[in-house]
This record gives C-alpha cells, sequence and structure tokens, in this order.
C-alpha cells in the first residue's frame, strides 16, 4: 500500500513505510499496548491504545507528522505526534528499525502534586491480522506547539543531563556537540550544528526533563524546540548508559520534513 500525503500542506512525503497496525512486543507491558497509523488527505493520523482492564484504553485518533531520513527523501521513517487531555500530556516519538517500530513517549502532568514526569521506550512488531478496532474515540488534533511538560524546579533534579556532550561520529551530518546546562532546577540547552560559521550556534533553550520512572527524582531524558530561521526543529534525548541519544525533529520550509538520530558522549 502506498500513500502520499502532504506535510504542512507543503511538501510531499510518502508514509507508506508507517501505515498500518502495530502490536508492543511484551504483551505485559504497562504503557501503549497497540498503535494504528492511517494516511489522510491531510496526511498521517495516529490512534493509540493504552493498558487497561478489561480491555485496551483507547486514547483516541490524533494527528501525526512523518519524517523521512533526510532532506529530499521522499520516504518517512518515523513520526511525532502528541495526546493531551487536560489531565496528562503524551508527546510521541516513533522510528523504525530493523522491522520493528521503537516508541518513545514522553508523559507530562499539569503541575505539583501529580506524578512526575517521566519517559517510556517500546517496540512494536506489525499485526497485520488485528481485527479492526471499533470507530475511534473523538480527540482533538495533536501537535505540540510549545513545550511538553510544565517547566519548574520542583520537579525533577536535571544533573545527570548536563555537561558538554559531543557527536560520537566526526562526520555528523546535524550536530556537532550540546551543551547542557542546570539554572536552579531548569534545563537549558544550547545545540551547536555541523555548519560553519562558529559550529552553527543555536542559541539556547529551556527544556522539559522527564525520569525513567515515577517512582525517582531524578532526570534521564529531555524535550525541547527551536525556531530556527529556516524553520522549527524539535529535539529529544535520553541517557542510554553513559550515552546521551539525541533525535532532532525538522520542519524547515520547502524541503521535506526530516528526523535525526545521533549519539553524544560527555567531554
Amino acid at each position: 500500500m502506498s500513500v502520499t500525503a502532504l506535510h504542512n500542506g507543503a511538501v510531499s512525503l510518502d508514509h507508506a513505510a508507517l501505515l498500518g497496525g502495530w502490536r508492543n512486543t511484551d504483551d505485559s507491558a504497562g504503557g501503549v499496548q497497540r498503535i494504528v497509523l492511517t494516511g489522510s488527505p491531510d496526511g498521517l493520523r495516529l490512534r493509540a491504545f493504552g493498558a487497561g482492564r478489561p480491555a485496551p484504553h483507547d486514547w483516541g485518533e490524533t494527528e501525526a507528522c512523518g519524517y523521512a531520513p533526510a532532506p529530499g527523501r521522499p520516504a518517512a521513517w518515523a513520526f511525532t505526534a502528541t495526546y493531551d487531555n487536560g489531565a496528562r500530556r503524551a508527546h510521541v516519538w516513533g522510528y523504525l528499525k530493523s522491522g520493528l517500530l521503537v516508541l518513545t513517549t514522553y508523559h507530562a502532568f499539569p503541575g505539583a502534586g501529580w506524578p512526575v514526569p517521566y519517559w517510556t521506550r517500546e517496540f512494536f512488531h506489525r499485526d497485520p491480522d488485528a481485527p479492526p478496532p471499533s470507530p475511534a474515540v473523538p480527540h482533538p488534533p495533536g501537535r505540540a506547539d510549545r513545550a511538553t511538560a510544565s517547566l519548574g524546579p520542583w520537579q525533577l533534579d536535571p544533573r545527570p543531563l548536563v555537561g558538554l556532550w559531543r557527536n560520537v561520529d566526526p562526520a555528523a551530518a546535524r550536530l556537532s556537540a550540546v551543551r547542557i546546562t542546570d539554572r536552579a532546577g531548569y534545563l537549558v540547552l544550547r545545540p551547536h550544528g555541523v555548519w560553519t560559521p562558529r559550529r552553527h550556534d543555536w542559541h539556547q533553550t529551556v527544556g522539559c526533563v522527564f525520569a525513567d520512572d515515577i517512582r525517582t527524582s531524578v532526570a534521564g531524558a529531555f524535550t525541547a524546540y527551536f525556531e530556527l530561521a529556516v524553520g522549527r526543529v524539535d529535539m529529544a534525548g535520553h541517557l542510554d548508559r553513559r550515552l546521551l541519544t539525541i533525535e532532532t525533529a525538522s520542519t524547515v520550509d520547502g524541503r521535506t520534513p526530516y528526523l535525526v538520530q545521533e549519539h553524544f558522549y560527555p567531554s
């Protein structure tokens, strides 16, 4: 099946590789159990089903944004989407890897007294034999326009993320380094691209931090966004042992939107 859709009404992108039903490889997972990605005249739609009893909880259907692996490539390999019901905001990042769909979800809550913001990573395989779901629960269109969590030093300790992080790949095509600082509990990010002059300083922005688990107060991941002269870049990063994995989803005027995943070591 091949579907060509419009991204932001400008650049065409083929979402065919993402479309269809996907089921969590772990049947006992407590997060997302199943997702369905469909094409539409406006682009890409995501419907997610979370863990629930006696039946999975239908999150409803929301708008998703597809991304190619590089500018000028016509086929999508990744997507982002946002769910927000007022009590919880979930920013979803997904990408294809070796026949699986890797889903990273950043969960945030409205304020103090709620669970700490946390992130999860789950793996999905294709589910071609799944019965068709019942009609989707209506859900407001949901792309994250700004930060994906409430900001505030009361939330999490950002120090594990703090420092200068350099790309492990000297031939990197996107970022050469990212400096992360802690300012009174707020996470401040300053990336440097690979282009000259001065390694293309993106300047700084305040990010949102997420724990690996709701029972901890230490940050292990973040999200942020940048409004550059050429367009918008959404960023998400998480610690994996001693490396920092950063994904950048770029929407540039007149070019195919693309998502790049890179790895960084502490300098």
